[in-house]
């Protein structure tokens, strides 16, 4: 018999009942067909003898079929039927001979054997249905289980990582503030002295040589405020930043300046990298968000005071000491203090998220592990020594690929190109935008002035056709890559070079901006603040990759003068 037959039988006598009242009447039933079989075969078989043909299969369906009961019960009637009807002498229960005896033994043994072997059987299967059946819904039910821990877990490490990121701008925020109460007196410093430049050149005014020394060191002034602008802005910048050639020596030389004034005075801070080292090819931010967390952790473990060490070095490795396994260079920033040190037991978790020994609502404990997070995505390492009394020094080893020379453009002179050249100037900041227009003007380009997108476009719609637009990003009802847009909507411009000025710090602009100079060779974008020499510099490239002058404007009417 087939699996698929024997399943549909099973069936079958679950249909009945086993041990039922309908498992016995088949019982009955089946014996009463094979007595009436055997009668009706009597011409043709002996009328004496064991008739095990005719109610074996009775017995044995009886048991599968109805089960225990049934099945005993088929085989009584049956034992009775052919001890009475076939073992001579018949119509009798008298046993003749020991053999005939001996055969009625053998003959109720084989039919008591087969019920209880039929009846394990069918409890065997019925017990393996049973597993089964509890086994698919323990299955469904951990399936189920699998789906809603699945679910959890998911949740868990989506909340888990926006705190992580919550706490670590948190903390950046939080290191910004104490900068910034630092910068202010800088900044206070910087006003300070430009006012008073200016004041003094207003009254020195028939002085030339007075104005001009007063006017370098108003511009010094600015230079230094602008170091510090973007210090602070890239400290304080979300999301991943693009990489770019970084000079480690100038880098930790212009921490220093901001650290004094963070840190506090019981603080004494040494740069030790007057050396000339190697590029990196790191995120500039990113990499002084790291120093200056390091260094707020090197103030907090110096409570008395103290001297805090910034050192750069350059350091060949092995490939068996190297982060990555890779020989090569490598530059080695280290963060050292003279304070307290850590135990053993506090120096093993030191590099572990959230862990922090200092008090509630002092630190989130992220700030090592950020560094570390840092190191190793740059293809570099970490490194924590330290004992009690004997100060923390924290390295961080970073790789120093070979990067060609970087040019910096310096200031250029005016010359033909740039008379030839009109720019149009958008800002809607008058002072920002006459002082660049005057700058330009001295550099030898026409420069026309609009206060905004809007009037931009007036004077695009006007006739006039710059050569390069230089525009601000960020000014009321039409931003700059907005202006952009619409100016190269005209088919007389849809090659014009573009300059996008930008001191925004609006989260993912860094990118966005990115991927369209990526994908636009006419466009540029500089930081603020500017000086009118690297901005002519711009100008001057762009316009050279851009064509001839004759290629990217028409003449303009003589009926609209510059603004």
């Amino acid at each position: 018999m087939s699996l698929t037959r024997f399943r549909s039988g099973l069936q079958s006598r679950r249909a009945v009942g086993p041990g039922s009242v309908q498992g016995h009447l088949l019982g009955i039933g089946l014996f009463g067909a094979a007595l009436a079989g055997r009668f009706a075969l009597a011409g043709v078989l002996p009328p004496t003898g064991f008739p095990f043909l005719t109610f074996f299969p009775a017995v044995l369906l009886a048991a599968f079929f109805g089960g225990l009961g049934p099945g005993l019960v088929t085989a009584a009637l049956s034992i009775a039927a052919a001890w009475y009807f076939f073992i001579p002498p018949g119509g009798s229960f008298v046993l003749d001979t020991m053999a005939d005896a001996i055969a009625l033994g053998f003959f109720v043994a084989i039919l008591l054997v087969d019920v209880c072997v039929i009846h394990l059987m069918n409890s065997a299967v019925n017990r393996l249905e049973e597993e089964k059946a509890r086994n698919a819904l323990l299955a469904e039910e951990l399936q189920r289980m699998n789906a809603s821990l699945e679910d959890r877990v998911r949740q868990e490490v989506e909340a888990r990582e926006a705190a992580q990121l919550k706490l670590a701008q948190d903390q950046r925020l939080r290191a910004l503030g104490q900068l910034a109460g630092g910068v202010a007196h800088d900044f206070n410093n910087i006003m300070q002295a430009v006012q008073s430049g200016a004041s003094l050149i207003r009254r020195r005014a028939d002085s030339p040589d007075a104005v001009r020394h007063l006017a370098q060191m108003v511009e010094e002034a600015t230079q230094r405020g602008a170091s510090v602008t973007r210090r602070l802005l890239a400290f304080a910048r979300r999301g991943e930043l693009r990489r770019e050639p970084v000079d480690p020596t100038a880098l930790a030389q212009g921490l220093q300046e901001i650290l004094w004034h963070t840190l506090g005075g019981l603080v004494r801070v040494e740069i030790d990298a007057d050396r000339p080292l190697p590029l990196l090819m790191t995120d500039r931010g990113q990499l002084e968000t790291v120093l200056v967390n390091l260094a707020t952790n090197a103030r907090d473990a110096m409570p008395g005071g103290g001297t805090l060490t910034i050192s750069a070095t350059e350091e060949t490795l092995p490939a068996s000491e190297a982060p990555a396994r890779a020989a090569g260079r490598f530059i080695r920033f280290t963060v050292r203090d003279t304070g307290q040190g850590m135990a053993p037991e506090v120096l093993a978790r030191a590099g572990e998220p959230f862990f922090s020994t200092k008090g509630a609502g002092a630190g989130t404990g992220l700030g090592l592990a950020m560094a570390r997070g840092f190191a190793e995505q740059s293809a570099g390492a970490m490194a924590i020594e330290s004992a009690p009394g004997a100060g923390t020094a924290v390295s961080i080893w970073l790789p120093a690929p070979e990067i060609p020379d970087v040019a910096v453009p310096g200031p250029v002179a005016g010359d033909a190109t740039q008379g030839r050249l009109r720019i149009l100037l958008v800002d809607d900041d008058a002072l920002v935008r006459d002082f660049l227009a005057e700058s330009l003007g001295e550099q030898g380009f026409t420069v026309l002035r609009a206060s905004g997108g809007p009037g931009a476009l007036s004077l695009l719609s006007a006739g006039e056709r710059p050569a390069v637009l230089v525009t601000d990003y960020e000014m009321p009802e039409m931003n700059g890559l907005a202006l952009i847009d619409a100016a190269r909507d005209r088919a007389a411009l849809r090659r014009l070079p573009t300059i996008l000025l930008t001191g925004n710090l609006e989260e993912g602009l860094d990118r966005r901006l990115a991927d369209r100079v990526a994908a636009d060779p006419l466009m540029r974008v500089l930081r603020k603040p500017v000086t009118a020499e690297e901005l002519a510099a711009a100008l001057i490239a762009l316009h050279d990759q851009a064509g001839p002058v004759e290629a990217v404007r028409e003449r303009a009417p003589s009926a609209a003068p510059p603004r």
